[in-house]
């Protein structure tokens, strides 16, 4: 979730230049804000005539990975207001991650649209670039490494996945422990950037794992990037963990910006339980929350608030992992 400025604006960037989808609007008049949620699915949403209960059920329920956006009513009639991005101090949130068939072409259609780019390199992995959401958020794309011809051709190219989130950590050891044995994630791989001194850590909910086989970080960062399944990638700048200076921001605090990753999950009571019992802080307790079920805020250990959600009914088997 990241807070935004203007939702006809971000609605235009998500929509029409992504080519995410409008899964529904979610509405609490005595908390002044709104939350619209987008995807890459073929799934046709429930009609907003139907109540806001019935759509948020049937929200909890989508086994694909969703983008949350939060509009507190009356931001985007004041000139000089705006959120912060995460990657200027205070440092925190870095960006959300998407796969595309061509970096460089998505690129050159989104300049025509208009669109911010901050940056385009050649990484030693793979081709990367970032731009600009409506309020400054970065969002990075990177090249699968073989093309596909299914799915729907967007502006960026055909079937964009909506891959990982990256936010910045103090100290991997403590994050691992919190996603790990906190989550129930799976640590995926490490991908060292000697020459930048930083490392990124992928972490997941799958069975899949990377072959043993595969032994240098072009090959897992290339089998990953044939996933669909959501991750989150963590980095971490060499020596942090020993630097008491170092603090990251959450986005919760002023200067605010981003929110929080969600989670559905079975029981949302057993799973603070668990977090607690880990040792980890509980930020919201469970329960209900207005008209639309029963969520609870929990933070990791850099203090980055991670939402629980109860699904509204037995999940799939598996974790998201239709191949592309």
């Amino acid at each position: 979730m990241i807070r935004i400025k203007d939702p006809e604006k971000s609605k235009d960037f998500y929509e029409n230049k992504l080519g995410m989808k409008l899964l529904t609007r979610l509405d609490f008049p005595s908390l002044t804000f709104s939350l619209y949620f987008f995807a890459y699915t073929q799934d046709t949403p429930p009609s907003m005539e139907q109540s806001q209960t019935q759509r948020a059920q049937w929200l909890w329920n989508v086994p694909y990975p969703t983008l949350e956006l939060t509009h507190n009513w009356g931001t985007e009639k004041d000139p000089h207001f705006c959120y912060h991005n995460g990657n200027k101090e205070p440092k925190g949130f870095g960006y959300i991650g998407f796969i595309v068939d061509d970096v460089h072409q998505a690129v050159e259609a989104l300049k025509k649209h208009n669109v911010a780019v901050i940056t385009t390199s050649e990484s030693k992995n793979a081709p990367v670039a970032y731009v600009a959401d409506p309020d400054g958020y970065w969002i990075q794309l990177m090249s699968r490494n073989s093309p596909t011809f299914s799915g729907e051709q967007t502006l960026i190219g055909r079937d964009p996945v909506l891959s990982h989130t990256m936010f910045r950590i103090k100290d991997p050891i403590q994050s691992q422990s919190f996603y790990e044995n906190g989550l129930g994630m799976k640590l995926l791989c490490r991908i060292d950037y000697s020459d930048d001194k930083i490392t990124h850590y992928y972490y997941g909910y799958t069975d899949s794992s990377i072959p043993v086989s595969f032994s240098d970080d072009k090959e897992r960062l290339e089998f990953l990037l044939r996933t669909r399944f959501p991750k989150m990638v963590l980095e971490h700048k060499w020596g942090t963990e020993s630097d008491n200076s170092v603090i990251y921001h959450n986005g919760n605090v002023d200067p605010r910006g981003f929110g929080h990753i969600g989670l559905t999950v079975d029981d949302i009571y057993r799973a603070c339980e668990n977090v607690e019992r880990a040792g980890y802080k509980i930020v919201r307790k469970p329960g209900p929350f207005q008209d639309v079920g029963e969520i609870a805020f929990v933070a990791d250990p850099d203090g980055y608030w991670v939402e629980l959600i109860k699904r509204s009914s037995s999940g799939p088997e598996k974790p998201y992992s239709k191949p592309l």
